[in-house]
């Protein structure tokens, strides 16, 4: 049976906690001090290593000292680049690529590498971050809301309704079986129903373990709409087993 994220989260603070105290400590103490297998221990350090909260020499673990909210911000950062890097692998050389204005799926934009294409979006920051010179940029215009820098109102949506896409990469605030894709926004529900519609080929969604199996106010697309849905291995697993009975290609990154 796999742990829940609270779970490894309070075992990942512990390590720390003890890090802390001691300054440097060996796997095998770690793994005595928590009751865990060293094979565990070894793949939390991992873990904390790449976040950046600890260094690792010759089987033991020194602190770099962050706070405590801070471990659980860096997780889940991670988790999200994770999550994007796995959704940029979709995109192919050649393609028009809609994004919505998901942090995650903006962070698949600096995934991308060298490939050659063109990313239609209502996200105003993606004008704030690095872009490979073979990627074509194209806003979509529209109104602009505050504070997440999202494109809404007549002109996005006439915009995305004279494009087509060879593939979409949309988050959401929510995702569940009875209501679907899910946003707290209706002018962003418009749009993302729209790139939903306009795209040709997959609809890739990415959500982190928060936003499965919850629902916000407004509905952008249905369960059957996704054909990707990348997310991790925390999410429910009685809501990833609903999705795929539905059709849905569940994609499960581990951090």
């Amino acid at each position: 049976m796999k742990s829940s994220y609270k779970m490894i989260q309070d075992r990942r603070e512990q390590i720390i906690d003890l890090l802390k105290e001691k300054l440097t400590v060996s796997v095998k103490e770690i793994s005595e001090a928590l009751q865990v297998s060293e094979i565990t221990i070894r793949r939390d350090l991992t873990a904390l290593e790449k976040m950046g909260l600890i260094l690792r020499e010759h089987g033991k673990a020194q602190i770099i000292q962050k706070e405590n909210g801070e471990i659980y911000n860096k997780e889940l950062e991670a988790l999200k680049c994770l999550i994007a890097q796995r959704a940029a692998a979709f995109v192919k050389e050649g393609d028009t690529l809609f994004i919505n204005t998901s942090s995650t799926a903006l962070s698949a934009i600096k995934k991308l590498e060298e490939k050659r294409v063109t990313i239609v979006t209502n996200n105003v920051k993606v004008a704030s971050i690095d872009h490979h010179p073979n990627s074509t940029v194209i806003l979509s215009g529209g109104e602009i809301r505050f504070p997440k820098e999202a494109l809404v109102g007549d002109i996005a949506i006439e915009s995305f309704s004279k494009m087509s896409s060879d593939i979409s990469i949309i988050g959401c605030s929510g995702l569940s079986l009875e209501n679907g894709i899910t946003t707290p926004v209706l002018h962003e529900a418009k749009i993302n129903s729209l790139i939903i519609e306009r795209t040709k080929g997959p609809v890739v969604v990415v959500a982190d373990y928060r936003k499965i199996g919850f629902s916000s106010n407004f509905t952008s697309g249905n369960i059957k709409d996704i054909d990707y849905l990348i997310t991790d291995s925390f999410a429910p697993p009685e809501a990833i087993k609903s999705f795929e009975k539905a059709g849905v290609h569940v994609i499960q990154i581990e951090i």
